[in-house]
């Protein structure tokens, strides 16, 4: 190691400490588990969009898109801006209703829905998920140590080597950051992250494009120099075929994957539970889908100019370690470190949201009717017993990942595709299908996570190949798909599990009791009404919207002379979608709740009154943009 990567790397560990420290001191506003577990519903728009931007970009979706788009090309930039697209959609549609019930968890409307079977069993496949899934972050974080600073080869404990060695060290930091005081550590520090995310993307786009050969890399009108990086790799729709890459069934598993991440997810939805009023939760995930756009372009094109320079082929630690490699190497000394420490702790705040989440299902769903006369003190200290166990769990995950040398989106994908579409039916049903019943939540999780299951073990072409259903006039063209593929899977099970839910519930049916009633009026609620202000912005999200489907099918017919423009246009169109919904969204959520002029203990700390405001927010962009600019001219 270098006297660089010994500076950057006493940093990284300076900050973890510091927001360790951090950590310790917002616990002196835990005051009951709803404290712990939900933030005391306290957070403003301005918390809850750093915090969700702060998990959806950083590490795992920065370090494994990047990796990918040093190989691949742009294509990835999708998974994220279709993501942002879900967003701003869930935000006017999923998220109210929730809201109107007043959850700690969403298994708590599956219990009312389906009754506690059903709950119970999501509840657990939750858990299950979530624990694999912090193990991928995990991952994500030792790729960011190991990638940027060249850990010796010696240090490693026996039977572990020097990447499952680090692995181990974060997993142990994750689960006593997530002990230290649960999701109000986890938003108020994902909060002070994403600006130092947003300062890293302002120092990495300009000295990245220069060391990938400056702007002509991008522009050359010159199609076949050598210096610019191939046009090829500016498509976003890809024909499927060997040499696409990222390919457009990819895509379409990643739209279908982002459907249960935005619009079901304990995981992503408790910060939006924990927000102070319903127009407080929703403009912060809008805000969210705005802001993020251009920061993920910011780390996407440096990887891709990377891709084009021979210095940066062969890397020691593969593909996904382009991006710390590049922090590392063509940052300053010192802001290198800060921003490298920014995505290490952002990992962390990921797995511990992962943790958090899973604990509260735990506590809520499992714990809580077992033990219904256990106080706030009993139920904290089962849910850091299970932090501890999903801990564990995560860490083997990423241990195996790691052995059978997975990358970190096909580890997340893995994983996401056996759980995510089949959990998202059950939730979206109970939401909106008033005709739901208990049956048909039994049969949907057995046929949809037997089908995904059975495809990632490679059951599907056993039964193909070897025992000949492949030959079956019916079943033929269902064992000819490549079922071991996240792809298939996830475009295939959810169909599956939804007509299996609407067959079964159909035929159970027995007439809409009292208990259901009850349930979908409450969940109803008035409109606030159209002005010309939230009409301007559906006209504006609604001419969006039409025009990323049809660039979907144009891409990649266009002339190479339209590259990389084509991705520009993607994120004004994106943008305008977003911004689009944030008026709009004025007339579609309910009527405003009347301030009620109480403020939570944190929300008098100087932490939220200086950073968790509009005006923090203006700042950091403001002079990043600037920054951006100078920074280039300079280097």
């Amino acid at each position: 190691m270098t006297i660089a990567s010994w500076i950057n790397l006493g940093i990284v560990i300076v900050y973890l400490v510091g927001m360790l420290g951090l950590g310790l001191w917002l616990a002196r506003y835990i005051r009951g588990s709803d404290d712990y577990f939900i933030a005391g519903r306290s957070l403003n728009r301005w918390v809850i969009c750093g915090s969700i931007m702060s998990t959806n970009v950083a590490a795992l979706y920065l370090v494994g898109p990047a990796g990918n788009a040093f190989r691949v090309g742009a294509p990835l930039l999708l998974m994220a801006w279709s993501g942002n697209m879900l967003a701003a959609i869930s935000a006017v549609t999923f998220l109210p209703r929730f809201r109107q019930l007043g959850l700690t968890t969403i298994t708590e409307l599956v219990q009312q829905v389906y009754g506690p079977r059903v709950s119970v069993c999501v509840s657990l496949l939750w858990i299950i998920f979530y624990a694999l899934f912090s193990g991928v972050t995990m991952m994500a974080c030792a790729t960011i140590v190991t990638g940027a600073f060249g850990v010796p080869v010696a240090f490693h404990l026996p039977g572990l080597d020097t990447f499952e060695t680090v692995t181990l060290v974060v997993a142990g930091v994750v689960v006593l950051y997530c002990l230290a005081s649960g999701l109000l550590a986890v938003v108020y520090t994902d909060l002070l992250q994403s600006f130092l995310i947003i300062g890293g993307a302002v120092i990495l786009l300009p000295l990245g494009i220069q060391a990938g050969g400056g702007l002509e890399a991008l522009f050359d009108p010159d199609h076949m120099s050598p210096d610019r990086i191939s046009p090829d790799k500016w498509v976003m729709w890809r024909p499927s075929g060997p040499d696409a890459g990222v390919d457009y069934l990819t895509i379409l598993m990643l739209f279908v994957l982002g459907l249960p991440y935005w619009f079901t997810s304990q995981y992503m939805l408790q910060r939006s539970f924990a927000g102070k009023t319903v127009h407080e939760a929703s403009k912060g995930l809008l805000w969210a889908a705005v802001l993020t756009g251009p920061l993920t372009l910011c780390y996407i094109v440096p990887a891709m100019a990377a891709g084009s320079n021979p210095e940066y082929q062969d890397l020691p630690g593969g593909a996904d370690s382009i991006l710390p490699l590049l922090a590392h190497r063509i940052m300053p000394v010192g802001l290198g470190g800060l921003f490298l420490a920014a995505l290490v702790a952002a990992s962390n705040s990921t797995a511990s949201s992962y943790l958090n989440s899973l604990a509260t299902l735990f506590r809520q769903d499992i714990h809580r009717p077992l033990y219904p006369e256990s106080d706030d003190r009993s139920s904290l200290g089962v849910g850091r017993v299970v932090t501890v166990l999903a801990g564990l769990v995560g860490l083997g995950y990423a241990i195996f990942s790691h052995r059978i040398e997975s990358t970190l989106l096909d580890s997340a994908w893995s994983i996401g595709s056996i759980f995510q579409p089949t959990l998202f039916v059950v939730v979206a049903a109970a939401l909106f299908f008033r005709r739901a019943t208990a049956a048909g939540g039994i049969c949907c999780l057995l046929v949809g996570i037997a089908y995904t299951l059975c495809g990632a073990m490679g059951m599907w072409q056993w039964l193909g190949e070897d025992c000949g259903f492949g030959s079956t006039v019916l079943l033929g063209h269902f064992f000819d798909l490549d079922h071991t593929r996240p792809a298939t899977r996830a475009l295939v099970g959810m169909p599956l599990s939804g007509a299996v839910l609407l067959l079964v519930s159909l035929c159970t049916h027995r007439g809409e009791d009292a208990a259901t009633t009850d349930l979908f009026n409450r969940m109803s609620y008035r409109r606030a009404g159209w002005t010309r202000r939230s009409l301007a912005g559906a006209i504006v999200a609604g001419v969006g919207l039409v025009t990323m489907i049809v660039f979907g099918f144009l891409d990649h017919r266009l002339p190479d002379s339209f590259r990389p423009w084509n991705v520009v246009g993607y994120l004004v169109v994106l943008t305008l979608f977003a911004a689009g919904m944030i008026f709009a969204s004025d007339a579609l959520l309910p009527v405003p709740e009347p301030e009620t002029g109480e403020l939570a203990p944190i929300e008098r700390s100087w932490l939220a009154r200086r950073l968790a405001t509009g005006r923090a927010w203006a700042i950091v962009y403001g002079t990043a943009a600037v920054l951006v600019v100078v920074i280039y001219l300079l280097a």
